[in-house]
């Protein structure tokens, strides 16, 4: 053991990076960053979309090369690292995404790529006494498909199976995406009993509340620089950590909640008769939305919140079901996406790797996507007026870029969400509906969103928005519905919305 490794072991050091940089060109990604991991820890990796977090476990992982610094594990330094050598040396990155092969089992995922062999054959008895192991209190039944999995038994799974292949530091990115909060609870809890054993923890958050909940120590990037770092978060306070992400005091959105009586009028959006294919899955009898209100759509997974959206825009076929717009007659609700357009409904999915921008295309060419039709002449694209909308939404929506012709696939996580955000308000909706919009954005371009959402119900736009994050909800929406078994069991607004209210209702 060389002096260095010596010293990290008396110092509880895991994992030691001493300035660190990454450079794309004249681009600095990352600028000289030394940071120490403790052992048996969890440290919070904090900052805004493109602070340079991706890079720097990037780095730490083996998946990009550091332009300068040295890493190092244990006090050993790794040379020339990559994925395959810093996994042999107990760094795993989990991804956002469980990486879950669903038509195998879960003991066949666990062990993917490792599973033990005796004369050329699989040995299953002792991979089924290895996945009994490794899930001894998880409640996962190890031959269960993985394809059958709720998230937070999927994260889980990933995180065992990186333990299964030596891993000792584990990255996690952004692991809460999509989970309730009872899963999200339930993933802390499995965390800490993790902790408990000895598994260090890289934690990537754009939540202040999870970072003070679940971390000892938290470090905060800003524009490729470490700009803090604290070993007891405990002594942290969210508007302490907000400062440090933004550079400045965080000005968080509140919305001037309409009150009840300026939300009566006769010119209103009416849904009603709404069925799915299967009643006890969804059924919503009727929903009046008022020019310029905002409603949310809360509940848990697969309660009818996000069923209801997605057929409102013809994503989900329904039984039945009919809208009505002010001064128009009712009529059947959407079948396809291209129908909703017609009627000015847009929808904004949660998906915006799947559904959201295409990378290779500049943000103009992103932005027009949704609104080709309406720039047709002749059959051809009005290329003049499409600049010049697109170039207005481009400033609207205050996308950090250097110009509209820019690539999306160069912009942050929450700059393409404006992109995003920008392509489906270019369709001119009357009706806006958003599922989770600031899901995976960081905070200051949260209250973005939401201050452009404030602006549009300004001007008349109706607007949905569903979001498992309450205390969003609270901010942004004059009335929340909260669904249960496909029907909307509650609804709340003026001075009755809370966060404590709404999370005891959506329970």
């Amino acid at each position: 053991m060389t002096t260095e490794a010596s010293s990290a072991r008396q110092d509880g050091l895991a994992l030691r990076v001493e300035n660190l940089s990454k450079r794309y060109g004249a681009f600095h990604a990352l600028r000289g960053i030394t940071l120490g991991i403790r052992r048996g820890t969890i440290h919070g990796l904090l900052g805004e979309n493109g602070a340079g977090k991706s890079t720097l476990v990037g780095l730490i992982s083996g998946q990009r090369v550091p332009s300068e610094g040295r890493i190092f594990l244990d006090g050993e330094e790794i040379q020339g690292a990559d994925v395959k050598r810093m996994e042999a040396a107990g760094v795993f990155l989990v991804p956002q995404e469980p990486m879950i092969i669903e038509h195998m089992s879960v003991m066949e995922n666990l062990m993917l790529g490792l599973w033990p062999a005796k004369r050329g054959f699989v040995a299953w008895r002792r991979m089924r006494e290895n996945a009994a192991r490794m899930l001894a209190g998880t409640g996962i039944d190890a031959e269960r498909l993985a394809g059958t999995l709720d998230a937070v038994a999927r994260r889980k799974l990933n995180i065992l199976r990186a333990m299964f292949s030596g891993g000792s530091i584990i990255i996690l990115d952004e692991p809460t995406a999509a989970l309730t909060v009872p899963d999200r609870l339930q993933l802390f809890a499995f965390m800490r009993q993790l902790r408990a054993s000895g598994v260090t923890f890289i934690f990537i958050s754009h939540f202040n509340d999870e970072i003070l909940d679940i971390c000892d120590a938290v470090s905060v990037l800003r524009d490729g620089e470490l700009v803090a770092t604290c070993e007891e978060v405990c002594s942290l306070s969210s508007s302490q950590l907000s400062e440090f992400v933004l550079g400045r005091e965080l000005d968080l959105f509140q919305r001037d909640r309409r009150p009840a009586h300026a939300l009566v009028s006769a010119e209103v959006i009416s849904l009603f008769g709404v069925s799915g294919l299967n009643d006890d899955k969804l059924c919503v009898d009727r929903l009046e939305l008022q020019p310029g209100e905002i409603i949310g759509f809360t509940g848990l997974p697969g309660e009818g919140a996000k069923e209801l959206a997605r057929g409102l825009f013809g994503l989900l076929p329904l039984r039945s079901g009919q809208i009505s717009f002010p001064r128009e007659p009712a009529c059947s609700l959407p079948q396809r996406p291209d129908q909703a357009l017609a009627m000015g409904i847009a929808y904004l999915s949660d998906d915006r790797r799947r559904d959201g921008v295409v990378g290779h295309l500049s943000i103009r060419e992103n932005i027009a996507l949704s609104s080709l039709p309406r720039r047709l002449r002749a059959g051809l694209v009005d290329e003049g007026e499409e600049r010049q909308v697109c170039t207005s939404y481009f400033r609207r929506m205050g996308i950090k870029a250097d110009s509209a012709e820019d690539a999306v696939n160069t912009l942050s996580g929450g700059n393409q969400q404006k992109v995003c955000l920008g392509r489906v308000l270019a369709t001119l909706p009357r009706l806006l509906i958003l599922d989770e919009p600031t899901r995976g954005i960081d905070v200051g371009v949260k209250q973005d969103v939401l201050r452009i959402l404030d602006q549009l119900s300004q001007a008349g736009v109706s607007v949905i928005i569903v979001s498992t994050d309450v205390d969003e909800l609270a901010r942004a929406a004059d009335r929340i519905c909260i669904f249960q078994r496909g029907r909307i069991a509650h609804v709340v607004s003026g001075d009755d919305i809370s966060t404590d209210r709404l999370r005891q209702l959506a329970q």
